[in-house]
Parts: C-alpha cells; sequence; structure tokens
C-alpha cells in the first residue's frame, strides 16, 4: 500500500473520532440544565457497576466451595466498600485485587 493512502485512512479515521467525540458535547449545548441528564449522571455509574457485577459473576468459573466462598467474601468487599466509600474504582479494584490474590498466591 502506498504511504499517502495509509496517512489519508488514518487521517479519516482521525477525524471520524473527533466528531463522535465532540457531537454530544456539541448537540446538548442548550439541554446541559434539564433535570433528565442529571438524573442520568446521578445514576449511570451504580449502573454501570451492576452491569460489571453481573458481567463478572456470570463468567465465573466456580470449581469448589472455596471459589464460592472467595466470591462471594469478594461481592461483599465491594459492596461494603462501595457503600461507605461512595468510589467505584475503589471498590471493584480492592475485590478484584483480593480476588486475584486468592486465586493467584492461596491457590482457592
Amino acid at each position: 500500500m502506498d504511504n499517502h493512502y495509509l496517512l489519508g485512512i488514518f487521517a479519516v479515521m482521525g477525524v471520524a473520532t473527533f466528531i463522535t467525540r465532540v457531537l454530544p458535547f456539541v448537540a446538548l449545548t442548550k439541554a446541559h440544565d434539564h433535570p433528565l441528564l442529571g438524573r442520568i449522571g446521578k445514576l449511570l455509574s451504580p449502573m454501570i457497576m451492576v452491569v460489571l457485577v453481573c458481567f463478572g459473576l456470570t463468567s465465573l468459573e466456580i470449581e469448589s466451595v472455596t471459589r464460592v466462598g472467595l466470591s462471594v467474601l469478594c461481592l461483599t468487599i465491594v459492596i461494603i466498600l462501595h457503600y461507605f466509600l461512595r468510589n467505584p474504582l475503589l471498590s471493584i479494584l480492592t475485590g478484584t485485587g483480593v480476588y486475584v490474590i486468592g486465586v493467584q498466591v492461596f491457590g482457592l
């Protein structure tokens, strides 16, 4: 392939990516104080967290009772941390870390 052709493809992809990133901000400039957007902004984090938890729990490979116990422990840690700290990133990373340590280090 010609280098100019590849640069043209990269330029088109860059412009398309930029437009898709800017379009919501341009389209919603007059609606930034709409109550629906405020409600979506308030509920989006918990909704994403529920989807992640459901996806994580459905893809678990449970071979033993100890793995079930470890999964329940990690899920409990995530719920408690999120309830008290209200920080999804911290609670998800801590629960994931405890699970990985349980599986890799302790062989549960």
